[in-house]
């Protein structure tokens, strides 16, 4: 089953909360640590292949990147944490653009994406934490699982789920089954026909 994406396109990349777009339509956010696949997921489940930056190292993405995706979603991705390289400037700049994300917008849904070969980090589960205390359905979802055998995927995600009381789904851009469980999920949480 397909959002039947007719419309994807970037509104803004913002560097600070004073440029972040006002958006009609449900809000869905992207988190995870550096180069986790955040971009790959977002231009899974928008079935376009250069929506958004999918970057070769780590620390690239900057900004929160907002995407319209037709008439009643939008797509944010939010810069990845736990990337040491960072000026201390820029450290200073992720903590006022996360805390003016977080802290100022109407979140209908957030994805954690988790790494499957590093595994839950306590950056995942603090945003997980903020997930939860703000009321906000979250699905995590478990990246790179092409890079493992699907026996230790399933068995990694069992255990998330017999600790948490969490949905966990594996996703693979090479998987289409893996992106329609995704979109599933999302339209489920969001009353999506």
């Amino acid at each position: 089953m397909s959002l039947r994406t007719q419309d994807a396109h970037l509104i803004i990349s913002a560097a600070h909360p004073s440029q972040f777009p006002e958006v009609s339509g449900q809000e869905v956010v992207f988190v995870g640590k550096s180069n986790v696949g955040k971009s790959s997921i977002i231009n899974a489940l928008a079935k376009r292949k250069k929506l958004a930056y999918v970057g070769q190292r780590p620390g690239k993405t900057r900004l929160a990147n907002f995407y319209h995706i037709n008439e009643d979603l939008v797509f944010v991705d939010v810069p990845g944490y736990g990337f040491a390289k960072r000026s201390k400037k820029e450290q200073e700049d992720f903590g006022v653009l996360m805390d003016g994300y977080f802290g100022g917008r109407q979140i209908d849904f957030m994805f954690v994406l988790v790494d499957v070969r590093r595994g839950l980090s306590d950056d995942d589960e603090m945003m997980i934490q903020i997930a939860e205390m703000n009321n906000i359905p979250f699905l995590v979802i478990l990246s790179k699982t092409d890079k493992l055998s699907r026996s230790k995927v399933l068995n990694y995600k069992r255990r998330l789920e017999d600790l948490h009381d969490w949905e966990v789904l594996p996703f693979s851009h090479a998987d289409a089954q893996s992106i329609e469980k995704i979109e599933e999920s999302l339209k489920l949480n969001l009353h999506i026909d």
